[in-house]
């Protein structure tokens, strides 16, 4: 997945309407805070191949963070990039409401204002509640994805690797 900016920020103060004909599988506390605007310009970005800006900055700021921290930025880039390979057709076998549980964690980490701030000493504690819930419920969907992503990925990377060490 590349870094890249697709300028599409959450307007705050956007309605809580849901996408239409999708059904709610994540934890009620994703459903109050997530709204269908937000969720739509996470899902175009992501179609796009690429993480909004504000996401971006904040994913940044968590690697400066603690452990706790890094697991949040690690597994938002991971889930990132699941979305991604499944939206390019890469990678398939992925569940509608799998996918749309992968994007409400992301929105809802993405989210600043959500239901503990991240401004505050403890804000991330909820962002790191939600995350862990859904890497145990889509423990079977990650490991999948990890194991395709080294299979089909990881050898790609290594040999581009290889070709930039040789021109230098």
């Amino acid at each position: 997945m590349e870094t890249c900016t697709c300028g599409l920020e959450a307007k705050p103060g956007e309605s809580q309407r849901h996408f239409s004909g999708w059904t709610p599988v994540s934890r009620p506390a994703l459903s109050h805070w997530i709204t269908a605007h937000e969720l739509e310009a996470l899902t175009v970005a992501l179609s796009r191949g690429c993480l909004p800006p504000d996401f971006l900055r904040k994913l940044s700021r968590l690697t400066k963070g603690d452990l706790n921290d890094h697991f949040i930025e690690q597994h938002c880039r991971l889930f990132a990039a699941l979305i991604v390979a499944t939206e390019d057709g890469s990678f398939r076998g992925v569940s509608r409401s799998d996918r749309e549980r992968l994007l409400r964690v992301l929105a809802y980490v993405r989210k600043d204002d959500d239901a503990i701030p991240d401004y505050r000493p403890d804000g991330f504690a909820d962002d790191q509640q939600e995350m862990r819930a859904a890497t145990v419920e889509l423990s079977s969907l990650i490991k999948a994805f990890k194991a395709w992503r080294l299979r089909n990925q990881v050898p790609a990377m290594w040999s581009d690797h290889g070709a930039r060490a040789r021109l230098i």
